[in-house]
């Protein structure tokens, strides 16, 4: 049985992967897109639930692994046309390798306009923008461009490179907390994992093999190193940095000083930038929304308020979630990492008042470790969203779709009698094993 279900299932998740590639531009294929993510979803709940409950051995997890490879070799070949984060990424390293500052100019200013050319510069988002990245990024970014410049192909080859080293990561992190390694296939089969980072080229990747690998440091009780990786995963993206709290145990003096360290490091290449160093982050937070949760219902609670409402509405989820990161840390050493990481993560993507489908990888990699069937929901559905493009007015059927099993499970979780759904059926049923060297 365990052969007709995966096989049967890679078969149809293949199928939908080489369909997407056949379909060339998915932006303007948009719909047909989002029905074969709805397929491929369904082919990959159906072998997850079936290796979470009857996890297979031997031969079969190499297997996992040689199919995931396969679907990101579809994908691997085609033009990123969901985002066009990655030109962002080309462009950076351009003038990195000419040794301008992308924190000083945005892309449409006269000091920068020799730089441009028909095939990235068209395709930027937020042109007048000066860059968001930090400096660990501008510094892939610039290496890759010194090796293949302006090569979409050899950006995301990095980057998919990067998500099979996560996946080896994950693998080590199973077996030092003594679960099956056949739970890989929720990251190597994810759509989401495969369509955003081998089709889209996301940076992300890169954070995720920090973050990960920090995650893994800390259930083996190398705080130092996991602090210094989760400095990394932040030289990257911002996010990883909340993952502090889930890393640091008996000494967190070792995880903060490290992480501050690596911090600190990357930040001061960029010096003589001073404050430009955060480049345009503050417009992003000001202005960008999309997707939503928490700060959605809150704009419709506090719109008699007026613009401070609007205001409010995005603050107090953010800020509740740096109150409930400082508790999980101070009271909850004694949880093991990736249950503080867990609800961390959660908190981030209900608080944040933008929801692009490819944040939401952050929290696959955890339900690899510890599989939670409402947050699974939620990082497939997620991909829905694209339906709403190119107006990215999203419909409120979308929104259902995405929260309300979510909100479900998480109800049925609190009130107690969620744990199988929470920890993922029969495998969270029974006790899962401690954490282990």
């Amino acid at each position: 049985m365990t052969a007709t279900v995966l096989v049967g299932c890679g078969l149809a998740l293949g199928g939908a992967f080489a369909a997407m590639a056949a379909l060339g531009n998915l932006f303007a294929g948009v719909r047909t897109f989002v029905l074969l993510f709805v397929l491929a979803c369904g082919a990959y709940a159906l072998a997850a639930a079936w290796v979470v409950r009857r996890p297979p051995g031997g031969r079969w997890v190499a297997g996992i692994i040689a199919a995931g490879v396969a679907f990101r070799l579809i994908l691997l070949p085609t033009a990123p046309t969901l985002s066009t984060d990655l030109y962002r990424y080309l462009w950076d390293g351009r003038l990195a390798v000419a040794g301008v500052s992308p924190y000083r100019y945005p892309a449409d200013a006269p000091e920068v306009a020799r730089f441009r050319d028909t095939a990235v510069y068209p395709r930027l988002n937020h042109a007048d923008w000066r860059t968001i990245y930090p400096p660990g990024a501008q510094l892939l970014f610039g290496a890759v461009a010194r090796l293949a410049p302006s090569s979409v192909g050899a950006f995301k080859l990095t980057i998919v490179a990067f998500d099979l080293f996560t996946l080896g990561l994950l693998l080590g992190w199973l077996r030092a907390l003594g679960r099956p390694p056949a739970w890989a296939l929720l990251y190597a089969w994810h759509p989401l994992v495969v369509v955003e980072l081998a089709g889209s080229g996301h940076l992300d990747a890169v954070a995720l093999a920090a973050s990960v690998g920090a995650l893994w440091a800390a259930t083996r009780g190398r705080e130092a190193w996991a602090g210094a990786l989760v400095g990394a995963g932040g030289l990257l993206k911002l996010y990883p940095l909340l993952l502090l709290p889930a890393v640091w145990g008996r000494r967190p003096g070792r995880a903060v000083g490290a992480c501050a360290a690596v911090v600190a490091a990357g930040y001061a290449l960029y010096a003589r930038e001073g404050t430009a160093v955060v480049g345009s982050l503050a417009r992003y937070f000001g202005e960008e929304e999309f997707n939503g949760s928490v700060r959605a219902l809150l704009e419709l609670a506090l719109a008699p308020v007026g613009p401070p409402g609007h205001t409010l509405a995005r603050l107090l989820p953010l800020a509740a979630l740096a109150g409930a990161a400082l508790a999980i840390g101070v009271l909850g050493r004694g949880v093991p990492p990736w249950q503080r990481a867990l609800w961390l993560v959660g908190g981030y993507l209900l608080a944040t008042p933008n929801l692009f489908p490819w944040y939401a990888l952050w929290m696959v990699p955890l339900l690899v470790v510890a599989p939670a069937w409402p947050w699974l929901h939620l990082t497939g559905a997620v991909g829905v969203t694209y339906v709403a493009a190119p107006a990215w007015d999203i419909p409120a059927w979308v929104t259902a779709l995405e929260f309300g099993p979510l909100a479900l499970g998480l109800a049925l979780a609190f009130r107690g009698r969620g744990s199988g759904a929470w920890l993922g059926g029969a495998a969270g049923r029974a006790a899962l094993p401690e954490e282990g060297g």
